[in-house]
């Protein structure tokens, strides 16, 4: 594995705070972000953000409508007919 440097985690932190990353680069991520804290101190601020955005937009959860419709649109599939 080699060592990971501060412009690839910044532009994977958001993947990583969402927990979206790969198992191996979530790793190297993680190794960085214990020993770098430039790096640390850009994420902290990026998840207290996604905290706040969260908490001041009401967006936790997503209606089972809007997921079905996301779903058929990625799948290739037909739209669901739901109304939104």
């Amino acid at each position: 594995m080699s060592p990971i440097d501060c412009q690839h985690v910044l532009q994977q932190i958001d993947l990583y705070l969402d927990g979206e990353l790969e198992a191996s680069l979530r790793v190297e991520v993680h190794q960085h972000l214990s020993g770098c804290n430039g790096c640390t101190d850009h994420s902290a601020f990026q998840q207290r953000l996604k905290e706040l955005l969260r908490a001041k937009c009401g967006c936790n959860d997503v209606p089972a409508e809007v997921l079905e419709r996301i779903q058929a649109m990625l799948s290739g599939g037909p739209e669901p007919l739901h109304p939104v």
